[in-house]
């Protein structure tokens, strides 16, 4: 029986037919692209702060079956499931086992070269994040009826990066809505 480490699409390893070894990369954070200045005649550099680049996973896997035509098989499939009807790299969910409740949208990138002896196939499946943060699978709705006038709602968010909110305002009264104010606040750290 194969273990369920991560999902693809919607479609788990186990569903796809490789196993995942321990000994895959899944970074902590991502490289940074550090912003410096060098100006002659002062000792170091002007430090502007550093932006994340893309989030780079690769997953040590391997296909355990029967013979090379089963092999050859289950390699089509997950090769197929990696690209669009173009042929080209799609984009995927990604769900980790140990990161539940959280997806990074990532693509394949690189080399799908598949080390075969008889019906066991061991490959590297490298998977990029070009937006190097997970998301929350769960969708957070906040809903009230504002009555009075000023009303102030707080909404907090309990993750750790800032998420602009999605705000609709509808007015289902009669009185017509003169002005309103958002405010998108954060604690300074």
């Amino acid at each position: 029986m194969i273990d369920e480490m991560i999902w693809l699409g919607g479609k788990s390893n186990a569903e796809l037919g490789f196993f995942v070894l321990g000994t895959s990369k899944r970074p902590g954070l991502p490289n940074t692209v550090d912003r410096t200045l060098s100006i002659p005649g002062r000792n170091g550099l002007w430090n502007y702060g550093a932006d994340h680049e893309a989030r780079n996973f690769n997953y040590e896997c391997a296909f355990i079956t029967k013979d090379y035509m089963e092999l050859q098989q289950r390699v089509m499939t997950l090769a197929a499931h990696l690209v669009d009807s173009y042929g080209k790299p799609r984009e995927l969910e990604l769900k980790q086992r140990e990161r539940p409740g959280q997806a990074f949208v990532v693509q394949y990138a690189g080399s799908f070269d598949v080390e075969r002896i008889m019906g066991v196939g061991k490959f590297a499946l490298p998977l990029v994040a070009y937006d190097p943060f997970a998301y929350g699978t769960q969708e957070r709705i906040y809903e009230t009826t504002i009555t009075q006038s000023p009303e102030n709602v707080q909404i907090f968010s309990g993750g750790n990066i800032r998420a602009f909110p999605y705000i609709v305002l509808t007015n289902v009264g009669t009185t017509t809505l003169r002005s309103f104010r958002i405010a998108n606040e954060y604690q300074i750290e």
